[in-house]
């Protein structure tokens, strides 16, 4: 349009809201506007209304428009009941009752497009959709996430560390993992989750797995790039599937490593997204009267950044804090990682223990691992003492450039 093309004979522009009627019930009308949502209106002249009619309300006035006003571009639905006489589809958020075809009924979990008047038309799919009308993904397998029994070699043997902390983590694991379920006969609520606290490297995950391995328990190793999926409710969809997995193949422990990535606190300043998983981990944690014989174990370093609600009773109810091991604890991880290790003398423990202040379980297993090197490159097949020497030294180089780095 060129400027001062309508001067002497301006158009009748009328801005308005346009919408269309999906449904009309004695009265009661349901309708679509452009922009998706929808609306209710109710009233005695409304009766003859019908589904597919399209409306403009500008000024207060409504005026009725032919159907093809309505901008073109087809609806899709997912059929989530069918009967002999009617239908119900899920369509943008919102459900809607159809009467049943007789030729070809619709069949529940159907793809449906939506005609202009809002009414089922033809099946475009067999499979239900998602939120997005995006077919469901059905690559994710909750099995590839599962550590075999046969195939867990982790031992508590080689935990080393504090006896104390074993103990109760053994504990805590063995009655939730119980066949019989004690608490729950006792009246007493049942052990649902564990959370394990501490800085990295002090042998979170290297716990958690040789519970699995005592308790001949299922071991799923759950990350947050495993179960996070861009399209709206793909990801609590999928943490529904490996929570109904781990169920059907209990007894099973779902291990949730650095939490913190996927369940920080809910709030107005976060993603609706990390809202809406958070709200779904709690659901099945507080549903979890089904998932017999699952038990729930979680790591952290940054235990002020999850949301509240994980950590109350019934559900991440039991903390276990794992910090730097103490000089004795130091000399049992030691003692621990080492019992496979072909050395040409048995070292001195204690006189290592004394200068790793401050390194963790990882730093300290790793001794060995430089020292076999070591052996390896002077074409040895035995550990001396100097090969020990050697792995402290190079642990201790990586343990300083990596405290620089952060």
């Amino acid at each position: 349009m060129l400027p001062g093309e309508f001067e002497d004979d301006a158009p009748d522009i009328v801005e308005g809201q346009l919408f269309r009627v999906l449904s009309n019930i004695d009265g009661s009308v349901l309708l679509e506007l452009r922009n998706g949502n929808t609306a209710r209106a109710n009233g005695s002249g409304l009766a003859d209304l019908q589904p597919g009619d399209v409306f403009l309300l500008a000024d207060g006035r409504v005026e009725r428009l032919a159907a093809e006003s309505w901008p073109a571009g087809d609806r899709t639905g997912t059929v989530v009941w069918a009967g002999n006489t009617d239908i119900v589809v899920k369509s943008a958020g919102s459900t809607f009752n159809f009467r049943q075809r007789a030729d070809s009924p619709f069949v529940k979990g159907q793809t449906v497009r939506l005609g202009p008047d809002g009414q089922p038309v033809a099946v475009i799919a067999d499979e239900p959709i998602d939120d997005l009308s995006l077919l469901r993904d059905d690559d994710f397998d909750p099995d590839s996430l599962v550590v075999r029994k046969e195939d867990n070699i982790t031992s508590l043997e080689d935990f080393g560390g504090s006896i104390l902390l074993v103990r109760r983590a053994l504990d805590l694991a063995t009655v939730a993992l119980s066949s019989d379920d004690p608490l729950r006969t006792m009246g007493v609520n049942p052990i649902k989750g564990i959370l394990f606290s501490g800085p990295s490297g002090t042998g979170k995950t290297f716990l958690a797995r040789g519970l699995a391995a005592k308790l001949d328990a299922s071991f799923y190793n759950v990350g947050g790039p495993v179960i996070v999926d861009k399209f709206v409710g793909q990801t609590e969809r999928r943490l529904r599937e490996i929570f109904e997995h781990a169920q059907a193949n209990g007894p099973a422990i779902l291990f949730f490593d650095e939490i913190d990535s996927l369940y920080t606190q809910r709030g107005e300043q976060n993603h609706e997204a990390t809202n809406r998983l958070v709200g779904q981990f709690l659901s099945l944690l507080d549903g979890f009267v089904a998932y017999d014989r699952v038990l729930i174990i979680a790591t952290t370093n940054l235990p002020g950044a999850l949301d509240d609600a994980l950590l109350r009773p019934g559900r991440l109810g039991h903390k276990l804090v794992f910090s730097l091991p103490s000089e004795e604890d130091r000399v049992q991880i030691l003692s621990a990682s080492s019992r496979k290790v072909l050395f040409r003398e048995r070292p001195d423990l204690s006189a290592l223990a004394q200068p790793t202040q401050g390194w963790t379980a990882a730093d300290l297993a790793a001794i060995w691992t430089e020292a076999g090197l070591a052996a390896t490159l002077d074409h040895r097949k035995s550990i001396a003492w100097e090969d020990i020497l050697i792995g402290v030294e190079a642990v201790d180089r990586d343990r300083k450039t990596h405290l620089k780095a952060e």
